[in-house]
């Protein structure tokens, strides 16, 4: 999960370990024999409740972030009702990204609804500038690599490493398996110079633009609260000239995917004048971002609080 509610506790550290360490390979294994994914959804959901049940502190920080995004009390009916499908819908994206990761890229095209923008997307990526793609851990951000792919494009995906190892190595196999090239960073003082290079070789990256990891984040208005969002890839953007394009993915009522690539965000100017570029870049990708949660409050996947962070209050 996040390593901000991680146990104290070695052995349960190591029981989680184990259980997330099996139930993970199984569940990729099992994907490959589903009829249908509903099938794996409806596990999936069974398996999402059971583990709030004996987890009651994820239960807590997410209907904390549930009740600021919906402007209510954490005790409304129906904050909890969306904090429980929240977590309902993020087990979900990890079926999806099981079962279509092992399926002709043609099944999953053959489920996106609307792909938004793809026009401007292809547009900047003309330029031979490369293009950092800023998602966030919303939806599933898994189904952008099957996309790409379909494009005959790769990305390369910035990510920090699970806490669980098993949980990781899975998901990096799958990412191989989908042509998505992973770049595990520990989001303390990482080098940037591998991705300065991609993108002046005109790669594309992706990055997740709603955790500050390092701790040195920006601080931006988000449903009524400030909070820090990371620096890093607009640093990256106003140091290589490459455009940043907000790119979610999220799935319907009917669980059909769409795809919304945004207008690309230059960093350009004068050194004294690129944080305020980066502000207002960083305004515009937030404001986008806070859109997508307002219609689908359930897609957007925290597990600790996020608006008071316990690694930042630490400090």
């Amino acid at each position: 999960m996040q390593d901000r509610m991680q146990t104290p506790s070695k052995l349960l550290d190591l029981f989680y370990g184990a259980v997330f360490g099996t139930l993970f390979p199984l569940f990729h294994f099992a994907a490959r024999s589903f009829a249908r994914r509903e099938c794996g959804h409806d596990i999936a959901d069974q398996i999402a409740n059971a583990f709030m049940d004996v987890q009651p502190r994820y239960l807590e920080a997410i209907l904390g972030n549930t009740a600021q995004v919906m402007g209510l009390k954490p005790t409304h009916p129906l904050v909890e009702r969306t904090a429980r499908e929240m977590v309902r819908q993020h087990a979900r994206a990890w079926v999806d990204f099981f079962f279509y990761g092992q399926r002709p890229v043609e099944e999953a095209l053959a489920q996106f609804a609307k792909i938004e923008g793809i026009d401007r997307f292809d547009a900047a990526i003309t330029e031979g500038k490369g293009a950092i793609l800023l998602t966030a851990h919303a939806g599933n951000f898994e189904l952008g690599g099957i996309l790409l792919r379909s494009r005959s494009l790769k990305v390369h995906a910035v990510y920090k490493p699970d806490h669980f190892k098993a949980v990781e190595r899975l998901r990096e196999d799958m990412r191989a398996e989908g042509g998505v090239v992973g770049i595990p960073v520990d989001g303390v003082g990482f080098s940037t110079l591998p991705l300065v290079r991609l993108l002046r070789e005109g790669s594309l990256v992706g990055m997740q633009g709603d955790r500050d990891f390092s701790l040195n984040g920006v601080s931006v208005p988000f449903f009524g609260r400030e909070v820090p969002f990371p620096r890093g890839p607009w640093e990256l953007a106003a140091m290589t000239g490459a455009p940043i394009i907000t790119s979610f993915f999220y799935t319907d009522e009917d669980r059909r995917f769409h795809a919304h690539f945004g207008e690309p965000i230059w960093i350009q100017g004068e050194r004294g004048s690129r944080m305020a570029a980066i502000e207002a870049g960083m305004r515009a990708y937030v404001a986008d971002l806070e859109a997508l949660i307002r219609r689908h409050p359930s897609q957007w996947y925290c597990f600790y609080p996020f608006w008071d962070d316990p690694a930042r209050n630490a400090g």
